[in-house]
C-alpha cells in the first residue's frame, strides 16, 4: 500500500469515522504552496475535538463579584478536508490548472491567549501530486493559522508553507 493511499484513510477515518457530535467545526480557505508541486487555494472544514474529561463548571458567584470563568481542556485533535485548485507548473496534460486535494491530521495546544491561539504539529498531504509529510502549525485568535513544513513526493523533500483563514471572518470582514 503507498504512502499516499495510508495517509488519505488515516484521515478519513479521522474527520468521517469517529463516532458522537462534531465539535469546533469550522469552513477554512487555504493558500498553499509546495515547492514544484503545489500553488492553489482549497476550502474545506476542519474539526477539533478537546482531549480528555471536561472540568467541572464553577458554581455562580455573588452579585458585584465579577464574571464566572470556566476551564476549558487544553489539547485538541484536528483533522481538515478541503478541495481546490492547482496552478502550478504545466501537467503531463498540458492544463495549467488542475483540481487540488488536501488533508490534514493532527494535535494542537490551546495557549490561552489570542496571539499565538493554537500551536501544533499536523501530518498533511495533497492529491494528485501526491505529497504528504510534517507541518508545524501557529494559529492567531480562532481565525488565521500558518503551516510550515516539509513534504515527501517523488523521492524528493520539497517545502511547504499554508495559510488558513476562517469563513466566518472572511465574512466579516467583507460585511456579510
Amino acid at each position: 500500500m503507498s504512502l499516499r493511499v495510508c495517509v488519505y484513510t488515516a484521515l478519513a477515518i479521522a474527520f468521517l469515522g469517529s463516532p458522537g457530535t462534531v465539535e469546533g467545526q469550522s469552513w477554512r480557505t487555504q493558500a498553499t504552496w509546495v515547492a514544484g508541486e503545489v500553488a492553489g487555494v482549497a476550502l474545506g472544514a476542519e474539526i477539533r475535538r478537546p482531549l480528555g474529561a471536561g472540568a467541572a463548571l464553577p458554581l455562580p458567584q455573588s452579585p458585584g463579584r465579577g464574571p464566572v470563568t470556566a476551564p476549558s481542556r487544553s489539547w485538541h485533535v484536528t483533522a481538515m478536508l478541503a478541495g481546490g485548485v492547482n496552478r502550478a507548473a504545466p501537467t503531463p496534460t498540458g492544463r495549467r490548472v488542475e483540481g487540488l486535494a488536501y488533508g490534514h491530521a493532527g494535535l494542537l495546544y490551546r495557549t490561552g491567549r489570542g496571539v499565538p491561539g493554537y500551536i501544533g504539529v499536523l501530518a498533511a498531504g495533497y492529491l494528485p501530486v501526491a505529497v504528504a509529510g510534517a507541518a508545524a502549525y501557529l494559529e492567531a485568535a480562532d481565525v488565521a493559522g500558518v503551516q510550515l513544513g516539509a513534504l515527501h513526493g517523488d523521492g524528493v523533500w520539497r517545502g511547504h508553507v499554508a495559510l488558513t483563514m476562517s469563513v466566518r471572518f472572511i465574512g466579516d470582514i467583507l460585511g456579510g
